[in-house]
């Protein structure tokens, strides 16, 4: 089972990436921290599931440029599913809404954008561990259906 991470924040992928490799077993994990990198990653890499962060640089931190792609993480989702890649993903996010709109409508938009690749949002917090229990519970629902 191989699963890609897409996030930008050092301490977080170190997080959510322990927590997979503990809590299920055989998983082969994959990361990316740039936009770039993950669309490239997806493009050449067969995975069965893609952890997204919704707020990512567009390339890597060596690259010049260090802008950041708001809904970065939608964007990577709507290439990809432009190119006819299908793989499910979710959202990993520390952020209560999306832009201007609520993670809810978001949630509901990508249902309908996706309903057969999108997994679900999960809120995470660096000081609740409840993050861990809405993500084991998506991952367990779509790597073992």
């Amino acid at each position: 089972m191989k699963i890609l991470i897409v996030e930008d924040d050092a301490l977080k992928m170190k997080d959510v990436q322990h927590f997979i490799e503990r809590v299920l077993n055989g998983v082969v994990i994959d990361s990316a921290t740039s936009y770039a990198h993950a669309v490239s990653l997806c493009y050449n890499v067969i995975y069965d599931f893609v952890i997204l962060d919704m707020n990512i640089p567009r390339y890597d931190s060596d690259d010049h440029d260090k802008s950041i792609i708001p809904n970065g993480g939608e964007m990577i989702v709507r290439e990809l599913a432009s190119e006819n890649i299908r793989i499910k993903f979710a959202f990993l996010s520390q952020y209560e809404t999306i832009g201007d709109e609520s993670v809810e409508s978001f949630d509901l938009r990508m249902k309908a954008y996706c309903p057969d690749t999108y997994c679900g949002f999960v809120f995470f917090e660096v000081n609740d561990d409840g993050w861990k229990e809405q993500l084991l519970t998506i991952l367990k629902e779509h790597l073992y259906a």
